[in-house]
């Protein structure tokens, strides 16, 4: 018995033991759980548990305070959850819990919810499936955060750059973004459409947009590029050209300025392309991925911090990363004020202070923390009071709010940028209500175009400051600008506050401007445009009318020969109109292709030297068949780059000038021809008639001598000398009747050449006492030519009369034989002989002899000395017709 009573003991202490831990248990349960609440209310996270079976929902105090519910006031079931989604979201969310609970997807969800009092929030849900051994989805739990202000941000900065993307489409301003530090370059859907392509056609890159400039225009953009990146002050703007996509190239004006980021430095050129209509703002929308937190502390987007006496005691994961550390030990231990900047040293040692005191339950507040690296980051903090192991303790959500103050400050940039935009666009901007027309807003060029002070014009109602038109424009005008739809180049007319009234093309979008259906109206002021369109049509008629009533061809052509323009006199003469010429080429009406050929032969010798053509006589064949001769100039027409654009041609019809200069060649060449006949007749009259007279007048003569000096001699004899005498002047008169009525030589009516020249050398010699031998080969007659046997026979006449009368020989041979390649005639005589050059102009003898050996073809000779005699030497090719024979 005694020895149960210390086993009592024994028990009695155990137990005291085991209900001392339960207590000190619970109440650190009890404090964990005031710690998980507090850390809920501070990061606005609930969380909730389902009990999938049942239908139960156990929900946390801030979760009830997020669906505008009191806790514990009425127990939230899994309908009731269903009933307060926001009815457009309802069907999405449902089926996100399907998807969860069939293990397809996890349960990571946005929508909306309505409170009782009816204020719609938008929460961010995230959940786990919590199966049993099967396998079959038991419970679900998981948390929810309250996001109503970041989308109310993000909604704002996609309006705001909606808004700047409208305007820049409307006033046609493409834009480009470069990033001089990793060379990555962004190019609005505008740039590209400028330069004709589809969004995917072109790259996004720099050297997209290197590849695409002029090759003249290159270096100097690239140097002035890289000039304006160095300096990095100023405005950056420069002209140059780009390549369109139908391979002509465009002129851009680019304006840039660098642009500041938020950590000071300066990386970035953001710039615009003038006259682009369309562009698409590039919108930098940072979304970082939250990790998913096994605990509810864990799935806090924030850093929890707990802080106690001035040391961090604890640190959750996203803390750690918030700070830059890759371990919580790194953290652990360490003062506050190692991480806080020194510029909020003071203010935080306060703030904790009165916390801890108690004086305030929730201290939130922006500050800038510091990152291992020494990197500043700025953070949104909520602190609060606990109990840390009995001491009192600060615990610390902090929020990195680097994405919202890039949102804030795209936004801010964003308006700046379309505030800039607006202002100083030298096109008129108005913005003006869809629905009454009444101006909101208007920039500086409109107020300076129309007259007005811009606090004047605003409020106005756009359709008052339309100028003149009938009724039906007015209203076609007002219609036009209440319609919902896009306007393009409406033409209008608009009244200055001065009463003058200019034409616009007017441009506009619709945008949404605090709540209200507006209208971003963008105008050209085409009124001098129009004037000076007026007075060039004007003074084309003018021209035209010149042109036309020109005799003269004027004409254009371009690089494929057609005709871009002609006056009536080519048309007429291709039997057609001007307008039914425009677009044609020479070939469509001329049939004849070498008139054509010639034609375009000499265009293209003006498009590729790109120098003047004069021709002097060109044929040309009208409609009708008509030849007409045309003296032309063609002049090449070129752009301001130099390049080939026309031809402008300008042709006179010099048709009656070129027959007046073919009757004067004709009268020329009659009259070389009558000299020619002139010449002929004294060779002829010199070598033939007059020698035959000669010839008689010796045997006259040696008849005369022979009655002097031999009386005896018998009648017969004489009269056998005085009749061969007057055989010879019979013969002559007879020459010269057949010269007279134009009749051939028997030698050129194919008489034997041979023959006859024998006959002439034993006539010419009969009455002579000069021995006269002849040695002709009779083969020499095939290799003669008709022509030149005349020749040959005058020749040696001339040479033989010479001798008889002239060289008082005694012996004369004629001798005629052939050579390898020529047939040659010599007369020789053994007389007094003569010196060449004194006898040059003396007589027409040895011109007559040289001038017929010429004639001939032949090689003429004379060769003589004084007491040795003469000899005459003629050298005459064979006839190559004859070399057969």
């Amino acid at each position: 018995m005694n020895a149960i009573y210390p086993l009592v003991d024994v028990l009695r202490q155990q137990v005291a033991y085991l209900s001392r831990e339960l207590a000190e248990r619970d109440s650190v349960l009890h404090e964990r759980t005031r710690h998980l609440r507090v850390a809920q209310a501070l990061a606005h996270l609930g969380s909730w548990e389902w009990e999938i079976e049942g239908g139960a929902v156990r929900c946390s105090s801030e979760l009830y305070r997020i669906f505008g519910r009191e806790p514990g006031a009425d127990l939230l079931t899994f309908d009731g959850f269903v009933a307060v989604i926001f009815s457009g979201d309802r069907d999405r969310v449902l089926a996100s819990i399907n998807h969860a609970l069939g293990g397809r997807a996890s349960y990571d969800v946005e929508y909306r919810i309505v409170r009782p009092n009816d204020e719609v929030r938008t929460i961010h849900s995230c959940a786990e499936v919590l199966r049993d051994d099967k396998g079959k989805p038991c419970r679900m739990s998981g948390s929810v955060l309250d996001i109503t202000e970041r989308a109310c941000s993000e909604a704002m900065l996609r309006s705001s750059q909606e808004k700047l993307r409208q305007a820049l489409q409307a006033s046609g301003i493409g834009l480009w973004d470069w990033n001089t530090h990793t060379n990555e370059m962004v190019l609005s859907e505008e740039w590209k459409r400028q330069l004709g392509y589809e969004k995917t056609e072109l790259l996004d890159s720099f050297e997209t947009w290197e590849g695409l400039l002029h090759p003249d225009d290159h270096d100097r953009v690239i140097v002035c590029l890289q000039d304006a990146v160095r300096k990095r002050q100023g405005e950056y703007r420069q002209d140059y050209r780009l390549r369109h996509k139908d391979g002509t190239y465009r002129w851009i004006e680019s304006r840039a300025a660098s642009v500041t980021e938020v950590d000071g430095r300066q990386i970035r050129f953001l710039g615009s392309h003038m006259d682009i209509t369309k562009r698409k703002r590039m919108e930098q929308v940072v979304r970082e991925s939250e990790d998913r937190y096994r605990t509810l502390v864990d799935l806090s987007p924030s850093g929890v911090f707990v802080f106690c006496e001035g040391r961090i005691v604890y640190v959750n994961h996203r803390g750690v990363l918030l700070l830059g550390a890759t371990d919580p030990r790194e953290l652990l231990g360490r003062p506050i004020f190692d991480f806080l900047h020194p510029d909020y040293h003071r203010d935080v040692r306060d703030n904790v202070q009165r916390v801890l005191a108690g004086n305030v339950s929730v201290h939130s507040a922006e500050r800038i923390y510091l990152r291992m690296d020494g990197t500043p980051i700025p953070v949104q903090m909520e602190a609060a009071r606990i109990v840390w192991d009995g001491i009192p303790a600060v615990i610390v959500l902090i929020a990195d709010v680097t994405e919202r103050k890039q949102w804030e400050e795209a936004l801010r940039a964003s308006e700046e940028r379309f505030a800039k935009a607006f202002k100083t666009s030298p096109h008129p901007i108005l913005i003006s209500e869809l629905e009454t027309g009444r101006l909101v807003e208007v920039n500086d060029a409109a107020s300076q175009l129309l007259g007005y002070r811009t606090e004047d014009s605003e409020g106005q109602v756009i359709s008052e400051i339309e100028g003149r038109g009938s009724t039906e424009e007015h209203a076609r005008f007002r219609d036009t600008m209440k319609q919902a739809g896009p306007v393009r180049n409406l033409e209008v007319n608009l009244r200055t506050r001065n009463g003058d009234v200019r034409r616009f093309l007017l441009s506009s979008e619709v945008i949404e401007l605090n709540g209200r259906l507006c209208r971003v109206t963008v105008g050209d002021d085409v009124t001098d445009r129009k004037r000076a369109e007026d007075e060039l049509r004007r003074s084309h008629a003018l021209l035209r009318q010149v042109i036309d009533g020109s005799p003269n061809f004027i004409f254009a052509k371009d690089r494929e020969g057609r005709f871009t323009m002609a006056n009536k006199a080519i048309a007429d003469c291709y039997g057609t109109t001007v307008d039914a010429l425009i677009g044609q080429t020479d070939a469509d009406f001329n049939p004849h292709w070498d008139e054509v050929e010639f034609f375009r032969e000499k265009d293209l010798q003006v498009m590729t030297s790109l120098q003047e053509c004069f021709i002097a006589e060109e044929k040309f064949t009208d409609w009708s068949g008509k030849t007409r001769w045309l003296q032309t100039i063609k002049r090449p027409i070129i752009d301001d780059q130099g390049r080939f654009h026309m031809v402008l041609g300008a042709a006179t019809d010099i048709t009656e000038r070129k027959q007046m200069e073919e009757m004067l060649l004709q009268h020329e060449r009659d009259l070389n021809a009558a000299l020619q006949d002139r010449e002929r007749i004294s060779q002829d009259l010199h070598d033939d008639i007059l020698q035959s007279v000669y010839a008689a007048g010796l045997g006259l003569e040696a008849c005369r001598s022979m009655m002097k000096r031999q009386p005896e001699l018998t009648a017969d004899h004489f009269m056998a000398t005085l009749e061969h005498s007057i055989g010879q002047l019979n013969h002559v008169i007879e020459k010269i009747r057949n010269f007279i009525s134009g009749l051939d030589s028997h030698v050129m009516r194919g008489g034997d050449p041979i023959m006859t020249l024998r006959t002439m050398v034993q006539t010419m010699c009969g009455a002579s006492s000069i021995q006269c031998r002849v040695r002709i080969d009779d083969r020499t007659g095939q290799y003669v030519s008709p022509e030149s046997a005349l020749h040959l026979i005058n020749i040696v006449r001339e040479a033989l009369s010479n001798a008889l009368r002239h060289s008082h020989a005694t012996r004369i041979t004629v001798s005629l034989r052939q050579l390898i390649g020529s047939v040659r005639l010599t007369v020789t005589d053994n007389g007094i002989g003569f010196n060449p050059a004194l006898v040059e102009g003396a007589g027409h003898g040895l011109e007559n002899m040289a001038a017929r050996a010429h004639k001939a073809g032949g090689v003429f000779a004379v060769r003589s000395e004084s007491h040795r005699g003469t000899r005459i030497l003629l050298d005459l090719p064979k006839n190559s017709t004859d070399y057969s024979n």
